[in-house]
């Protein structure tokens, strides 16, 4: 007689290739299917002696007691765990080890209704990896040859070669006021001349989004902005980029993190050692853009007025070109939000 794991690994097989690949390549689809499945609290089951839900995969992970209690009052306590899991490379955080994790569970319907999303991913993450045997694989534009692997921003592909950032910007990109905002710091840190990558605006479609975002911040960018405001918290991409620029080693943590405050709101625990700019205190904006110009400027050695990490890399693109697709983009994103609104 067959037993439970005998059906599952005959009838829900993850593509083999796939067992070893992290689950940082796990995409919205696959996480949001995840946390549809997991986040509703269930009662122990005596035979696992376990809870087959979320709490029970993060035992399985070996997270602790505390840390499951900090899973349970976010958000979506699933979407926290994975973020969490992707960080700690001694937890084994793969593919594979999540299905062994959920067979344990005895969650075949989680396997049976994730498998097709997670399948996607890794075919997706597979053909990004592959490289034709007689070369690298390349992607070419205008006669320049870049290796897509380094492909993660539009600017990456305009100028042929991987860009650096003076500031990657954590921000909830569904929230109308905290575009504004944004918007009105994209204006003057650039016409400043340094060089943002903003989320939405220059990162590009179909990439896997938390391994594109970990590269950005922690290779490509000298320093990370985030945003906070009531909506900060309803976005899981800004906990995990939070989270994962906060767990870089202690020296490099000095420099990643700038909070702005731009509406009342608790500020994270994780963030309430670090100095804020506070944008709520009317009386004090002037003085917070000076302190936040400052800040980049302290990270960036090789700016000079006229210059930054564009100029230093020898792509510099036209200004009136820039600015226009900086407002062009925040000018859509606002007809797109009215709409939406109106409907």
């Amino acid at each position: 007689m067959e037993t439970l794991p005998d059906i599952v690994s005959r009838t829900i097989a993850l593509p083999q290739e796939g067992h070893k690949l992290p689950i940082s390549i796990l995409n919205m689809a696959s996480r949001r299917k995840l946390a549809d499945m997991l986040n509703p609290e269930r009662e122990l089951d005596d035979s696992l002696e376990l809870i087959p839900d979320y709490s029970g995969l993060a035992e399985l992970i070996s997270f602790m007691y505390n840390e499951i209690l900090g899973f349970q009052n976010a958000e979506s306590p699933t979407h926290a765990l994975l973020n969490e899991w992707e960080k700690h490379n001694d937890k084994n955080p793969c593919i594979g080890q999540l299905w062994v994790h959920l067979e344990k569970l005895q969650r075949v319907d989680v396997m049976e209704e994730s498998i097709k999303y997670i399948s996607i991913d890794i075919d997706n993450e597979l053909r990004r990896r592959e490289k034709p045997s007689h070369s690298c694989n390349k992607l070419a534009k205008d006669g320049i040859v870049i290796d897509d692997q380094l492909v993660l921003t539009k600017e990456d592909i305009k100028y042929g070669c991987p860009q650096y950032y003076d500031v990657f910007v954590c921000w909830n990109s569904e929230s109308v006021s905290d575009a504004r905002f944004v918007e009105k710091m994209a204006t003057k840190l650039e016409d400043n001349h340094f060089k943002l990558c903003i989320p939405t605006r220059d990162d590009l479609p179909g990439q896997a989004q938390y391994h594109s975002y970990a590269t950005l911040i922690k290779i490509r960018c000298r320093l990370m902005i985030i945003v906070l405001s009531e909506e900060y918290h309803k976005s899981v991409e800004c906990d995990f980029m939070t989270k994962f620029a906060h767990a870089l080693s202690p020296a490099t943590k000095q420099k990643k993190l700038v909070p702005v405050i731009v509406s009342k709101m608790d500020v994270p625990n994780l963030l309430r050692h670090v100095t804020l700019c506070d944008f709520t205190k009317e009386d004090m904006v002037d003085w917070n853009w000076k302190r936040l110009l400052k800040a980049v400027k302290d990270v960036s050695p090789d700016w000079e007025e006229g210059e930054g990490t564009k100029a230093t890399h020898g792509q510099s693109a036209a200004k009136d070109d820039k600015k226009e697709r900086k407002t062009n983009f925040f000018s859509k994103l606002f007809a797109r939000k009215t709409h939406k609104q109106q409907k």
